[in-house]
């Protein structure tokens, strides 16, 4: 079959007749296309000289040794000017962007030309499947008995023998690595360990919002890490498992965390480490349970937080060990006869005409204490 190939590939004529015999049969030419390619070669002829000569039979102009030299030079996308490309991509979306760049060097040069943008991107990697969401559009790769099945917007369903890490990351990994890409909001929830999921992110990553989950706290801290410090503004940050002394003060070591505005973590404070938050515009976090609750230290310590807006912390009452009554006259509100469930509390910054709003709600098994500063 290969002798048989390279014969008609080195002889014009024979490629021609095959060219001949599909207009004769009036075979579709992308059919046609593919079905001369696998016979003769990838690289035999480009799809336009294809084209050319398919029609021209099609048509009953069967002269082989036709000269083309004296026709025009027929025109291709990339003799468009180059001020209406941009005007193209400009009306293309960010996903689409990402398409026409794969199609040639020119075009890839253009679309780079103008750095992408993404509202959101969301990725998604289970024992099973690989997904991801670029602002409205999803993607898949999963396994099947075959192999994988990968299914995209708009276009058929791809099926392969590949693993489906490896299928699903030939897609992805190009849109991450696309030069100055900008993320508003990037969500990661990566519950499979694998070599394909290594460096699978540029370093810096540029993202002004991130949501992690792991499946261990080094893959957590590892994907943080790699976020450009100060660029990131929010923090989402999901532990899974038992949360040490030494996991809290690691994530709170992060120049991320250090330069981030808002976070939002699972992680368990005392309220030692809450002083780590003194930075922060706003936070929600949980209380270690292992410890007394001093609500008025609590207080005082937010008080000196100058960029301090809001908070949410949460502690469990598994133990009956807290008591809302506690709160209060800690406090030193007024507490009213009958059953409490809710109290609220403003108390004035000293030295500053500045507010702490507390409100305190006690429900099943926990306690949720929401701090607002009033100015």
């Amino acid at each position: 079959m290969e002798l048989q190939s390279a014969v008609i590939k080195n002889n014009d004529r024979f490629m021609k007749t095959c060219i001949l015999y599909e207009a004769i049969n009036k075979n579709p030419i992308f059919d046609s296309y593919r079905e001369f390619c696998k016979l003769v070669g990838q690289d035999a002829m480009e799809y336009p000289d294809f084209e050319f000569w398919y029609y021209r039979f099609y048509h009953k102009q069967h002269d082989f040794d036709y000269d083309r030299s004296a026709d025009p030079v027929p025109k291709t996308i990339m003799d468009m000017p180059v001020s209406l490309m941009f005007k193209i991509t400009e009306n293309l979306d960010t996903v689409e962007r990402t398409h026409l760049r794969t199609i040639n060097k020119s075009l890839k040069d253009v679309v780079d030309s103008r750095s992408p943008v993404f509202d959101e991107i969301k990725i998604t990697a289970y024992d099973k499947f690989l997904s991801w969401k670029l602002d409205d559009k999803s993607f898949c790769c999963e396994i099947t008995d075959y192999g994988c099945s990968l299914r995209m917007p708009n276009l058929p369903e791809i099926k392969s023998d590949e693993y489906y890490l490896k299928k699903g990351m030939e897609y992805l990994s190009p849109v991450l690595k696309m030069p100055n890409i900008q993320i508003n909001h990037l969500s990661l929830y990566i519950t499979k360990e694998s070599a394909y999921l290594n460096d699978f992110l540029p370093i810096p990553f540029h993202a002004k919002s991130v949501s992690i989950s792991a499946f261990d706290i080094n893959k957590s801290i590892e994907l943080l890490s790699i976020m450009n410090p100060g660029e990131l503004e929010s923090i989402e940050f999901n532990i899974g498992g038992t949360i040490t002394r030494e996991i809290v003060l690691e994530f709170c070591d992060t120049e991320q965390f250090k330069q981030a505005t808002n976070v939002k973590s699972t992680i368990f404070l005392n309220e030692n480490e809450l002083m780590k938050f003194s930075h922060l515009k706003t936070f929600k976090c949980s209380l270690t349970s292992q410890e007394p609750v001093d609500v008025q230290r609590i207080r005082d310590i937010i008080s000196t937080f100058d960029k301090f807006e809001s908070c949410k912390l949460k502690r469990t009452n598994y133990g009956n060990d807290l008591d809302i009554r506690t709160f209060a006259r800690a406090l030193e509100t007024e507490i009213p006869f009958g059953p409490l469930k809710i109290i609220t509390h403003r108390y004035r910054i000293p030295e500053s005409n500045e507010y702490l709003e507390f409100k305190i709600e006690e429900k099943e098994y926990l306690f949720s204490i929401k701090i607002v500063k009033i100015r």
